[in-house]
């Protein structure tokens, strides 16, 4: 009978474990997909949103909802979210903009400084082959650096990446039982 309680009580603390592990890897896969914020970006390009519907079975379903008009022309679309994909991207937020004794990047600075010079010029050189229109220019530009600054102040310091070990973090144990008893695993 003891042995059985053993039993179901490390039954239960490895279920429990399981469930923290998986809970791990759900922040661990929000933290470092992009794709969501990518698909907004798009979606905001497009003047569109998604939205739920459900019909008379109870069937849920998404649609995408146009509620404005759309920022650029198909290629236009296609470059900008080249350009944020290129900054907004798994690889790129686990990076590392070192920070000085008093918490300043300048390589952060620099590189907020550089995409928006950069991602600016090329949007103005290709406005009128992108269907931009000149009073549209101003908001895509400021929203898209807006948005990657954020993204990329997650690098600054290594914070992110530091911030992993807490959500990777394992223990393993092993008990040695004497001979005709059940294993306890912890």
């Amino acid at each position: 009978m003891e042995q059985q309680q053993e039993y179901q009580q490390q039954s239960q603390a490895n279920l429990i474990q399981a469930r923290k592990n998986e809970n791990d890897f759900n922040t661990m896969r929000m933290r470092l997909d992009t794709h969501p914020l990518l698909d907004q970006i798009e979606l905001f390009l497009r003047g569109a949103r998604y939205t739920m519907k459900q019909d008379a079975a109870g069937t849920i379903t998404t649609q995408k909802v146009k509620l404005g008009e759309q920022l650029a022309n198909e290629k236009g679309i296609q470059e900008i979210m080249s350009w944020c994909s290129s900054v907004i991207n798994t690889h790129v937020v686990q990076g590392n903009f070192p920070v000085d004794k008093h918490g300043y990047s300048r390589t952060y600075e620099k590189a907020i400084y550089d995409f928006r010079l950069a991602f600016a010029d090329d949007l103005v050189l290709n406005i009128y082959d992108w269907g931009i229109t000149d009073e549209q220019a101003t908001g895509i530009i400021d929203k898209i650096c807006f948005l990657t600054n954020s993204f990329l102040s997650r690098c600054i310091g290594d914070k992110e990446r530091l911030s992993y070990a807490k959500t990777m973090e394992s223990k393993e144990t092993s008990v040695i039982t004497p001979k005709g008893k059940l294993p306890i695993f912890k």
